[in-house]
């Protein structure tokens, strides 16, 4: 047989040795996208699944600011630590003890947009008497957490800044409650947005589950609010768009020292403050995010719009009367209406803004107050368990005599 011959027989099993090479790879590219993660953590069960496990959470706001009211988040530096017994590691010391392959909470943040840093750090704390240990898992985390702000009392509201603890356990296996060994606090030297809101003094938590109606599947899980409360400082709001407002409102009254007998003078002056409310009320819109309903901010800006809508229709209206004797008595009558119903809109709305500040003013001390109640309770619990304990070290042991022969 010739070489020529050969030729075409070595060049089908290169082609079919290249389509083999090909094939490899393929293989290996799917078992590379198939294959486990690195990071893939596989959760510990516990052994007694009946036995709910209660976990206490305290938390430290360290820092809070950065309180975006058009995207409706907040920049939060936050400590919080979660504590368990755990039977699993009766008699072992921290360094004993692999946390990788110990059951935890699985707790994750919420409501977290962004997590710029979040630091974990577990413990091992035996507290005397007691030979069960305590687990403890700590974060230091610091994110961008989102937050549905209430403006219906803009620029007079009070708003709740809340970071949502979750786990990814059931309710079935855990439950959240306050740890009553500490008080939780919030730091106001750290506060970053003090020019425009003034941070309360306490912590409000709360803890609960998602509802039937809000979980994706059939299960229940335990959530654990922590709350901090700001008050918005409606100084910059009442200069800077009610003053202005009202200045605009108030030149209407100009135009009616315009004589009857030039309506397009009168209009002139009337629909130019107009136009310059509506495009004011633009600019003021910018502050807001898009929603649904009306801010008591809003509501005053449109009673002032509506105001000269009604001053550009009198004008018109005046006008067009024919007979000067009784255009002159329509006139001097609706300039008094309009007069009594612009300090009406200014009285109604001065009422509004002291009622919602007392009551935003109430609602904090209620607030306050209810965390200064925790605080005597967590003090006068931590009190008891130090009188026991000192009862419990001051107990005579039982002593065995034995009579001499």
């Amino acid at each position: 047989m010739s070489l020529a011959s050969l030729n075409p027989v070595d060049n089908k099993i290169s082609a079919v040795l290249s389509r083999l090479d090909n094939i490899e790879s393929i293989l290996n590219g799917i078992e590379a996208n198939t294959r486990a993660s690195d990071d893939l953590v596989n959760h510990v069960f516990r052994d007694d699944l009946n036995e709910k496990v209660t976990v206490n959470i305290r938390c430290s706001i360290i820092s809070v600011g950065d309180i975006d009211t058009v995207r409706q988040e907040f920049k939060c530096d936050i400590f919080v630590c979660a504590t368990w017994r755990e039977p699993r590691l009766q008699g072992k010391e921290n360094k004993d003890v692999d946390w990788s392959e110990e059951w935890n909470p699985r707790i994750t943040f919420f409501n977290a947009v962004s997590i710029d840093s979040n630091q974990k750090k577990r413990n091992l704390i035996y507290l005397p008497g007691d030979d069960v240990p305590l687990a403890q898992e700590s974060y230091r985390l610091v994110g961008t957490f989102k937050e549905n702000l209430e403006l219906y009392d803009f620029p007079m509201d009070c708003q709740e800044l809340t970071v949502t603890l979750m786990s990814d356990w059931t309710d079935r296996v855990v439950e959240f409650r306050k740890d009553m060994t500490r008080m939780d606090n919030v730091r106001h030297e750290t506060f970053t947005a003090v020019h425009e809101w003034e941070l309360g003094d306490h912590v409000a938590t709360e803890a609960t589950r998602t509802k039937d109606n809000q979980a994706s599947s059939a299960n229940n899980y335990p959530i654990y609010h922590i709350r901090a409360h700001v008050r918005r400082k409606n100084g910059y709001y009442l200069w800077n768009v009610v003053t202005i407002m009202l200045l605009i409102g108030a030149l209407a009254f100009a135009s009616f020292s315009v004589d009857i007998s030039a309506p397009a003078d009168r209009l002139s002056v009337t629909l130019t403050l107009l136009l310059t409310a509506v495009a004011f009320k633009f600019v003021v819109s910018q502050s807001l995010p898009t929603i649904s309903y009306l801010t008591i901010l809003d509501k005053y800006v449109l009673a002032v719009l509506v105001f000269l809508c009604g001053v550009a229709v009198e004008n018109a209206v005046a006008a067009a009367i024919s007979r000067q004797s009784v255009q002159k008595l329509f006139d001097r009558i609706c300039l008094y209406v309009f007069v009594g119903i612009y300090v009406l809109i200014h009285i109604i709305g001065l009422i509004v803004v002291i009622i919602k500040t007392r009551g935003v003013s109430q609602r904090m001390a209620n607030l306050s107050r209810a965390y200064k109640d925790r605080s005597r309770e967590i003090a006068g619990w931590l009190k008891k368990a130090e009188k026991e304990k000192l009862e419990q070290e001051n107990k005579p042991k039982n002593t065995i005599h034995v009579a001499s022969l």
